[in-house]
């Protein structure tokens, strides 16, 4: 069992009382969210939304396709579950929202004069939490967004003239060459100019690329510490914040339980095996999966921009499991085997994952373990008149393992110890209100709520 130690009432609580609230810092002023029709940038807003509601206005950013109707495009955004709260309590505070129609691979973000002009006006507080996740993206598209994007939210935030912080979501695993990671920024000037350098060529040649990545696994992981170096030279006197989350999975209790909007990353390998397709994961059993609940990384933020002071150093907070409440490869496992345990599910072997740092063990394991059950599957739908279809989900399901096969081979510690003490500056009700640092969660509970929000909001549509 894990226990809380959030409900022990320290002397840095009793301070923290007579701290200015998270809530009372948000009151009438305004928010601008890039990202916001992702998944985490779906909870930064309706988050700040619901606990905050003294908010002025949250300015979001759309992507402008020509013919869509601005009504539609936000009714779409609000139709997800992860705003029922705020639409069944308050529906009134979703007038605060405001879209601005732009592109973050353009200049200036493709804003409109008149909304350039609100924005500049009016926001106090940037949330940067666009970026192209797609870990099989190719160099020059990651940087498109995840680096000259960037740049182009940092260069309008200088025109802000309420500007009191920029917060900047980037990834715990854009230096990953290094096994212990601290709340620092990691010098790449000399790759960043070579990079740069290369770019301008018409032509990137593969084995190039792979020596620019220096070890990095892919270019998201690269174009992110690129732009974490580019933020930190050129911030001038704005208050910069790098949150830094590992892998994010499912809410854990805001603002639905095990909410999740899409099978990507780590959701869609944990799918796999619970639905027995994927029985082989490339790896040591022992290694440690830095798993992260999203409601977790939202609060993390909006709390840390609340406590932000003004310095020319650029404040970093891990936002990780690894160094707090670590699991391995081997206890995701058997969560899951315990979960189709309980529900009886039927099957005439007990359901096991296969792990091996071997890469030719892997390939034999999927063969057999995998691809042959499936392809025989698949002749008996053919035979019986049905379209055949589990070869198909084979291809996905080993495309999406392989995709992340770097990330179950290797182990890393996320250090937490400025995020620990951000804990410490809270108060009592905002430690409740805004959970942010993960040593109260449990596991055993989590992992139930995660399955349950995979069956709810994903495998049922």
């Amino acid at each position: 069992m894990f226990t809380s130690t959030n409900n022990i009432r320290t002397e840095d609580d009793v301070n923290a009382e007579h701290v200015e609230s998270i809530a009372d810092f948000y009151a009438g002023k305004s928010v601008f969210i890039t990202g916001v029709t992702g998944f985490l940038g779906k909870v930064y807003l309706e988050k700040l939304l619901y606990t905050c509601k003294d908010i002025d206005k949250v300015f979001i950013l759309i992507r402008n396709k020509k013919g869509d109707d601005v009504g539609k495009r936000i009714e779409k955004l609000l139709d997800s579950s992860v705003f029922s709260r705020l639409k069944s309590q308050r529906p009134q505070d979703i007038k605060k929202i405001v879209p601005v129609y732009g592109d973050m691979d353009k200049s200036e973000l493709g804003l409109s004069s008149e909304d350039q002009e609100r924005l500049i006006n009016e926001v106090s507080v940037v949330f940067h939490v666009a970026a192209s996740v797609n870990l099989d993206a190719d160099l020059r598209s990651s940087m498109a967004t995840n680096f000259f994007g960037t740049s182009y939210v940092l260069k309008l935030c200088h025109r802000m003239k309420k500007i009191k912080v920029f917060v900047y979501v980037s990834t715990a695993y854009c230096n990953s060459t290094l096994k212990v990671l601290e709340e620092k920024v990691y010098p790449v000037q000399e790759e960043l100019e070579e990079v740069l350098k290369y770019l301008e060529e018409p032509h990137l040649d593969r084995d190039r690329v792979k020596k620019l990545l220096n070890g990095r696994p892919n270019a998201y992981a690269l174009s992110k510490a690129l732009a974490e170096h580019y933020v930190a030279q050129n911030h001038g006197d704005i208050p910069i914040i790098f949150i830094r989350p590992s892998i994010v999975i499912s809410s854990s209790k805001e603002p639905v339980p095990g909410w999740v909007d899409s099978f990507q990353g780590a959701t869609a390998l944990i799918t796999a095996v619970l639905k027995g397709v994927n029985r082989v994961i490339y790896g040591n059993k022992n290694n440690v999966l830095d798993l992260i609940p999203v409601d977790y990384v939202s609060n993390l933020s909006i709390v840390a921009a609340a406590r932000v002071k003004s310095s020319k150093e650029v404040t970093v907070y891990n936002c990780c499991t690894s160094s707090i409440k670590p699991i391995t490869l081997k206890e995701l496992a058997s969560q899951i085997t315990r979960r189709k345990v309980e529900d009886k599910q039927r099957f005439l072997f007990l359901p096991t994952v296969f792990f091996s740092t071997h890469w030719l063990v892997v390939i034999i394991l999927t063969f057999v373990m995998q691809i042959m059950p499936s392809f025989i599957a698949d002749q008996f739908l053919y035979f019986t008149g049905n379209k055949p279809m589990y070869m198909k989900i084979q291809s996905k399901v080993i495309n999406g393992r392989n995709v992340l096969n770097y990330y179950t081979n290797n182990s890393w510690v996320f250090k937490s110890v400025a995020s620990r003490r951000l804990l410490d500056t809270l108060s009592l009700s905002d430690k409740r209100l805004f959970p942010c640092y993960p040593s109260d969660l449990n596991w055993d509970k989590y992992f139930k709520t995660y399955f349950d929000g995979i069956e709810n909001f994903l495998l049922k549509k």
